[in-house]
């Protein structure tokens, strides 16, 4: 430690905390005392100083760290040198504070010096691995549920419908699905009021391929498509399918591979192509405003970030830690972590793109993540931030193999 604390703890009397307390506290002692192992934190702060007066007595949280700060930090105790910033940041979870003043604290943080005395929860959760070497999403409980005497079709008609009439705004996707069953039932009938509350119109009904599909999909469950069905139902999954992959091809052609291809790569496309032709878009993130990705989003984060998809060019890309099966658990995660956040981007009604980058880079799981979603809702962009020490790991590595 550089400087002196007085150290309590209270788990010796049966209370699980431990309090610090010191007449100046230092930025790197902060870091070792609960900000590596990311403790849950009370930071009490001096009466007078400008921190008390924006933020009140006490704050909760844990100390935020940008990529480059946490790299600064773990190379300092390998080189002994000394980091004297003055201001740490907050992720604070304070109930009484708004989501700006939470910004504040997060982005911009508190002097080091306005500290008069930290207590905190000495335990964090472990990352958890699978066998094979990949992390396992925290928290994640799967529950088997019998569906078979369900109508999952009436369930989500009435899931969109109250969502809309709540004043969820729904994704386009949505839209289409909810027609597509409305028309189902009716038999192909569908009030023209309705087509126009969701932003549609009857020339668009006609060429809508998702609505259709979405037609035939209600009935096919049912056992109903005629002959003539059976033919359009299959011509329209064609026409997609065939979308889905000319966007995988126009992605793969910045991967640079070369005319011979060797076999792993062969059953690597194969893989792609089968995952790219499951895939459905999906909300990952409720509210109302939802954030959501579609096919060009997976397609996009799939064959540049999971490991078992990269190819060429895009095997030096940095990728997700887990395993491709638990991708959109990992997104939902990631969002959540800044989720007050994004609902202050869309009540803002913007024309710009949500980022966090650099020093707003989101962390979950002791990785730092990337993202970008637009105006409309749409996951454009995520991937992870490599630790600038793990870069220099390896060039130092292949130095010495060299």
């Amino acid at each position: 430690m550089r400087n002196n604390y007085k150290i309590t703890d209270y788990r010796d009397l049966g209370l699980p905390s431990v309090e610090v307390l010191g007449t100046a506290f230092h930025y790197q002692d902060l870091y070792e005392i609960v900000g590596k192992k990311q403790f849950m934190t009370a930071f009490e702060l001096r009466a007078g100083t400008l921190s008390h007066s924006e933020f009140g007595r006490s704050l909760f949280g844990v100390i935020f760290y940008d990529r480059k700060a946490l790299d600064s930090l773990v190379t300092s105790f390998y080189t002994g040198q000394e980091i004297s910033k003055e201001r740490i940041r907050i992720d604070c979870s304070n109930r009484e504070l708004t989501h700006i003043k939470k910004g504040d604290l997060k982005y911009r943080g508190i002097n080091v010096a306005d500290i008069e005395s930290i207590s905190y929860l000495p335990y964090a959760e472990e990352s958890k691995k699978y066998d094979t070497g990949e992390k396992k999403v925290p928290n994640i409980i799967t529950v088997e549920i019998e569906l078979s005497d369900l109508d999952t079709d009436i369930i989500n008609q009435n899931y969109l419908i109250s969502k809309h009439n709540s004043g969820v705004k729904l994704i386009r996707f949505e839209k289409e699905q909810l027609i597509g069953i409305i028309l189902a039932i009716n038999n192909g009938i569908i009030d023209s009021r309705i087509l126009l509350e969701f932003g549609l119109n009857e020339e668009e009904l006609k060429t809508n391929l998702n609505i259709w599909l979405n037609l035939y999909k209600f009935k096919e469950r049912r056992g109903l498509l005629t002959d003539f069905e059976k033919t359009n139902f299959f011509e329209i999954k064609s026409i997609l399918a065939m979308e889905k992959f000319n966007k995988v091809l126009k992605e793969l052609s910045h991967v640079g591979i070369k005319n011979d291809i060797d076999l792993s790569d062969k059953l690597v496309f194969k893989s792609i192509f089968e995952a790219v032709d499951k895939f459905s878009s999906s909300i990952i993130l409720h509210g109302k405003n939802q954030v959501y990705w579609d096919v060009d989003s997976y397609i996009h984060l799939a064959l540049r970030h999971l490991k078992d998809y990269q190819l060429g060019n895009f095997k030096k890309k940095t990728p997700f830690p887990y395993k491709s099966t638990d991708l959109k658990y990992l997104i939902e995660k990631v969002l959540c972590r800044i989720e007050p956040e994004i609902e202050v981007y869309f009540a803002s009604s913007p024309t710009t793109d949500f980022t966090r980058h650099g020093k707003m880079a989101v962390v979950y799981n002791d990785d730092h993540y990337h993202l970008r979603i637009d105006p409309e809702g749409r996951l454009v962009q995520l991937h992870t931030v490599e630790p600038a020490f793990n870069k220099s790991m390896q060039s130092n590595a292949n130095a010495s193999v060299n």
